[in-house]
C-alpha cells in the first residue's frame, strides 16, 4: 500500500473475496479504501498475483540504478569492475515478472536502502557468476536471485529489520523465516524455474549446516554461491575501507561453509582493493592479541561445557542443542588454528591487521552461535535454562578463559 502513494498500483483483474463477492473493480487504483476491505475480508488468492505497478521498477530504472551504485560505491566496484560492462548490458534482459515488479516496487517505497542492496546484490551475484564460467542462462538466474532474495522481508515486522538493539527470540524467529516466504512467493506466484526458489531459499544457509532457517548442509551450488553473496554485501556494507579483507576472511574461516568460487571471487576483490594499514593498528597490538587470546581460551571452555551437557543432561532439548554448540565451537577452533590466528605477540603490520579483522569476525560468530542455537525454541523449563545460562556465559565471558 506504500508503494502505491508514490506510483500508480492498480487491479489488473477483480479482486474477489472467499466468496466470491468483489471487492475491487479490474483497473482500479489501490487505494486506502482497499487496504480497510483486505483487513476485513480474506481473498480468494493472493493479493500480489492481482495487482500491477503501472510505472514501478523497469528495466531502465535497474540499469540507472546499477551504473549510479557501481560509481558511487568504491567496495562494489572492486568486486565488479572486470564485468560491469557486460552486466549493465545484460540486465535489461532480465526476465521480470509483474509479481517480481511488483515487490521490488514496494521495496523501493518502504525501504531505498533494502532497494539499493538488492540491486548491488543482483551486480555481485551476475559477476560471481561470469568468473566462476556460468552461461548466459545461470548469469541471469544468478542476477535474479541477488535482486529478489531478500523479497521475503517484506513480510517481516519493520521494527525488526531496523531494530539497533539486541533482537528478542520472536524477533529473530521472524527475521528467519523470510527466506522461507520469499521462496514461497517465487514458487507460487511467478513462473520462475524451482532452482531460483530454491536458492532464494538457501541464502541464508550454510555448507557446514550453521544457517537458517532449515540449518541443512546440503546446498545447491546456486544457494550456495547466493549465500556467500549475501554475507559478502553484509560485511561490505558497512563501508570500512578495510571492509573487503575481512570479508575475504568471512568467508575463507570455517572450511566446507561456502562455495570454493566465493573464496576466490572474495580474495581476488580484496586485492584489487588494496587499502594502506590504519594508523593505530600498531598502538593496539597488546589488546588485539589479548583479545584473540581470550577467544582461544573462551572456546574452549565453551566446547568442554557443551560437551558434557550434551552427554550428562537430563533434557533431551538441552543435549542436541549442546552438541550443536560444541560442533560450532569445535569448528570456530580448528579453523583458526588453521589459519594461524592465535598467533605470536609479536606480530605487526599486515599479520596484526589481519588479526583484528579476525577478532571482529570472530566477535559476530559467538553472537550468531546463540542466536542460532536458539531461534526456533526458547520456551525452556528452570533447569533447562539454567544450564544452558553457563553455556552462554562461557561463550561471551572472556575471563571465563583462564579456568580450568
Amino acid at each position: 500500500m506504500k508503494a502505491s502513494e508514490s506510483c500508480q498500483i492498480v487491479a489488473h483483474e477483480d479482486i474477489l473475496d472467499e466468496n466470491g463477492v468483489k471487492l475491487w473493480a479490474k483497473n482500479q487504483p489501490v487505494s486506502h479504501a482497499l487496504q480497510q476491505k483486505l483487513l476485513e475480508r480474506k481473498l480468494s488468492q493472493p493479493i500480489e498475483s492481482c495487482l500491477r505497478a503501472e510505472d514501478g521498477v523497469t528495466h531502465v530504472e535497474l540499469v540507472s540504478a546499477a551504473r549510479r551504485l557501481y560509481d558511487s560505491r568504491a567496495l562494489l566496484a572492486s568486486a565488479i569492475s572486470p564485468w560491469v560492462k557486460e552486466l549493465l548490458d545484460d540486465i535489461p534482459r532480465l526476465p521480470l515478472h509483474p509479481v517480481a515488479q511488483l515487490l521490488l516496487t514496494a521495496a523501493r517505497s518502504s525501504s531505498p536502502q533494502a532497494y539499493e542492496h538488492a540491486v548491488m546484490s543482483m551486480m555481485m551475484a551476475g559477476a560471481m557468476a561470469i568468473y566462476s564460467g556460468s552461461d548466459r542462462y545461470q548469469l541471469r538466474m544468478s542476477m535474479l536471485g541477488g535482486l529478489l532474495h531478500d523479497i521475503g522481508e517484506l513480510y517481516i515486522q519493520p521494527d525488526y529489520l531496523t531494530c539497533e538493539g539486541a533482537l528478542t527470540p520472536e524477533a529473530w524467529r521472524h527475521i528467519c523465516v523470510h527466506p522461507r516466504v520469499g521462496a514461497i512467493l517465487i514458487q507460487q506466484q511467478t513462473d520462475y524455474p524451482a532452482e531460483l526458489s530454491r536458492a532464494i531459499c538457501e541464502h541464508h544457509e550454510r555448507g557446514n549446516g550453521l544457517g537458517y532457517p532449515a540449518q541443512t548442509r546440503h546446498l545447491t551450488s546456486f544457494g550456495s554461491r547466493l549465500s556467500a553473496v549475501e554475507t559478502l554485501m553484509g560485511i561490505l556494507n558497512t563501508d570500512r575501507p578495510d571492509a573487503w579483507e575481512q570479508a575475504a576472511l568471512a568467508v575463507r574461516l570455517v572450511p566446507g561453509e561456502f562455495d570454493p568460487v566465493a573464496l576466490a571471487f572474495a580474495s581476488q576483490a580484496a586485492n584489487r582493493h588494496q587499502q594502506t594499514l590504519p594508523a593505530d593498528v600498531e598502538d593496539e597490538a597488546d589488546a588485539i592479541w589479548e583479545h584473540a587470546l581470550s577467544y582461544q581460551g573462551g572456546l574452549q571452555v565453551s566446547l568442554r561445557e557443551a560437551a558434557r551437557l550434551a552427554v550428562t543432561s537430563s533434557s533431551e532439548k538441552v543435549r542436541k542443542l549442546a552438541g550443536g554448540i560444541a560442533s560450532s565451537a569445535e569448528q570456530l577452533l580448528k579453523a583458526c588454528n588453521a589459519l594461524g590466528i592465535w598467533a605470536p605477540r609479536h606480530l605487526a603490520g599486515k599479520q596484526l591487521h589481519e588479526l583484528r579483522l579476525a577478532n571482529m569476525e570472530l566477535d559476530f560468530r559467538v553472537q550468531t552461535i546463540q542466536r542460532n542455537a536458539c531461534w526456533m525454541d526458547d520456551h525452556w523449563q528452570p533447569q533447562e535454562q539454567e544450564e544452558l545460562d553457563r553455556l552462554w556465559t562461557a561463550l561471551r565471558n572472556s575471563n571465563l578463559s583462564t579456568q580450568s
